[in-house]
């Protein structure tokens, strides 16, 4: 019962904190523009480069980028192991 005691007091400080937080409202933001945007610049992309070429590069890209996280997180685990 102290243990429990002390956790509510805890929690009581933690949601007392929270509530000084001020909201974060977004405002008006319709997703509707936020997607017709992202489509005028698709387009304004494919009126220079042909849309198939496009995809070709940011695939090699994707795929460099997630390989380098990958051999990265392969490195951080054989370091942390021991006796290697």
């Amino acid at each position: 019962m102290i243990v429990e005691a002390l956790l509510e007091l805890v929690k009581f400080n933690i949601i007392w904190f929270l509530n000084m937080i001020p909201n974060v409202e977004i405002g008006d933001l319709n997703l509707n523009d936020v997607a017709e945007m992202f489509v005028d610049i698709l387009q304004g992309i494919a009126y220079v480069f042909p849309v198939k070429d496009v995809l070709i590069m940011f695939g090699i890209w994707f795929g460099i980028y997630t390989f380098t996280i990958a051999w990265r997180v392969i490195q951080r685990i054989w370091d942390a192991l021991p006796f290697t």
